[in-house]
């Protein structure tokens, strides 16, 4: 089984959790697992893989515009291997993150009705990344949100180990 992380990151925290996601599945599955940004993927780039996962960094609630572009453009290269998906921002409370998660996976499986599974992990900002006037009313909006590193590392490790077991399980059943 060959795997391909396709990333969208704006300032390279989704690309720590892509290659973190990466090593972890290696543990699980034969075969190389390769982690790309979104940008360096050709247009036939999903071929060679037979599974893929898609991350992206969340701005302003949705997913980076090639994220977004990339499951759309690749709708149906998609649709003939197993997909899953990982988001990454720093929502503010837990019912905030609820329903991001919830609106992100309704957007991912527009394109791809068939993924098996989407998370949101909690990401890192610093206020030299964002624009001053959203910078200055962030702690505002979303109620509780902070500056810092908030990656949750055995998180991220949970579900890299639950998605290596499903792919380990699939593999197993074609033979």
């Amino acid at each position: 089984m060959s795997v391909l992380i396709a990333i969208a990151s704006a300032h390279n925290t989704t690309t720590s959790i892509g290659q973190r996601i990466a090593t972890r599945l290696a543990t699980h599955i034969p075969g190389p697992v390769v982690v790309r940004a979104i940008a360096e993927i050709p247009a036939d780039g999903v071929s060679p893989y037979s599974a893929v996962i898609v991350g992206s960094a969340i701005h302003m609630a949705s997913w980076l515009s090639p994220a977004r572009k990339f499951i759309t453009h690749q709708r149906t290269a998609l649709s003939e291997r197993p997909v899953w998906a990982f988001s990454v921002g720093v929502p503010g409370t837990e019912e905030y993150a609820a329903k991001e998660t919830e609106k992100i996976e309704a957007e991912v499986r527009k394109s791809v009705p068939a993924l098996r599974g989407h998370t949101l992990f909690r990401g890192r900002v610093e206020r030299e990344q964002l624009p001053w006037p959203v910078a200055l009313f962030f702690k505002w909006f979303p109620k509780g949100s902070q500056f810092g590193d908030f990656v949750d590392w055995e998180e991220v490790d949970k579900w890299a180990d639950k998605v290596g077991e499903e792919m380990k399980k699939e593999t197993e059943e074609t033979r």
